[in-house]
């Protein structure tokens, strides 16, 4: 794998899968961090860029596919020859991952918990197949406690997630990023000349990383890029500079069971391996290729629990 940083110079802008219709919806939530097929058209695309080569041409199919350049990236409108591990995120020098969906903590403990903290865990374990319940296959797994909630959705340092201490340092969601409300006015689109339309205004937030906070990710293969440049991400046309950094090991060790560090389709074959998640998000987007809206899909988020190595953002637990 090569490893990316990526630090945006202003905010960044990922919509939430609400409708945006005007005289009805006038808010959306914040996706963020990115998901990983966000980022992999992004450096699909400066790649493009730094080796002079028009989007238009490539959308068009004028480059032949054994050019080193679509060799890497793959064709338009074709699966990419290569995957985004993460994005995690780095503050300073420690890099946090999702935590995963079979960690479980107090509801009062974690209701105590402000910004990044020192919190009991309780790891979910199969129950005993003596029981007598009806499932659906595989083992079923739970966690013993008055109220517990789950602690998917918040992070951990990468060095703590396999060490066996009964309290973790956990950091909430938005420990890394603020969320801030940018409001803007709606354009008219009925009219040619594009205007203001009257008494109408949009509201959306943008997440601005906090001081000392990277994102951080990989790729599966080598792409010809720069060791250092810019990448066009999110909505706007928000931009950061990317730099190539040394190696990060991940975990590898035997394990039965295995987290996502990333998004999982939400498929069949997903489905029958999950051991825990949480709840299903959508996501849709730009295509470039056809010029028109990706339809709405659903995933597993990161921190999924499965009971095999689906791919190369699943690590071993």
């Amino acid at each position: 794998m090569e490893w990316y940083s990526f630090l945006p110079q202003d905010t960044l802008f990922f919509r939430g899968a609400e409708p945006a219709v005007m005289g009805e919806n006038h808010t959306a939530s914040v996706i963020f961090p990115p998901p990983a097929h966000t980022i992999q058209g992004a450096l699909r695309t400066a790649v493009l860029r730094e080796h002079d080569l028009h989007p238009t041409d490539y959308n068009h199919g004028n480059y032949a596919e054994d050019h080193p350049v679509v060799s890497a990236i793959g064709r338009s409108g074709g699966e990419s020859p290569f995957q985004v591990v993460g994005p995690l995120f780095r503050w300073g020098e420690q890099l946090w991952v999702s935590c995963p969906y079979h960690w479980f903590t107090e509801k009062k403990d974690y209701e105590a918990m402000e910004g990044v903290s020192s919190t009991p865990v309780t790891v979910a374990e199969p129950i005993s197949t003596r029981l007598i319940i009806r499932k659906s296959g595989g083992d079923l797994y739970w966690s013993r406690g008055r109220e517990m909630v789950t602690l998917g959705g918040s992070w951990v340092p990468l060095d703590e997630l396999h060490r066996s201490a009964i309290t973790k340092t956990i950091a909430k969601r938005g420990s890394f990023f603020v969320e801030e409300l940018h409001t803007g006015v709606a354009l008219d689109v009925a009219t040619t000349r594009r205007g203001v339309r009257e008494h109408h205004l949009y509201s959306f937030a943008h997440a601005r990383l906090k001081s000392d906070v990277t994102l951080v990710f990989a790729v599966t293969r080598p792409l010809p890029l720069a060791t250092s440049g810019v990448l066009t991400l999110g909505a706007e046309q928000r931009f950061g500079e990317y730099r190539k950094l040394a190696p990060i090991a991940l975990p590898k060790r035997e394990s039965t069971l295995f987290m996502t560090l990333s998004i999982l389709a939400a498929n069949a074959e997903t489905n029958r391996h999950c051991v825990a998640t949480g709840r299903i998000v959508y996501y849709g987007g730009w295509d470039l290729h056809r010029r028109f809206h990706k339809p709405m899909r659903g995933y597993f988020p990161a921190g999924t629990v499965v009971d095999e190595q689906i791919n190369e953002n699943c690590i071993p637990l």
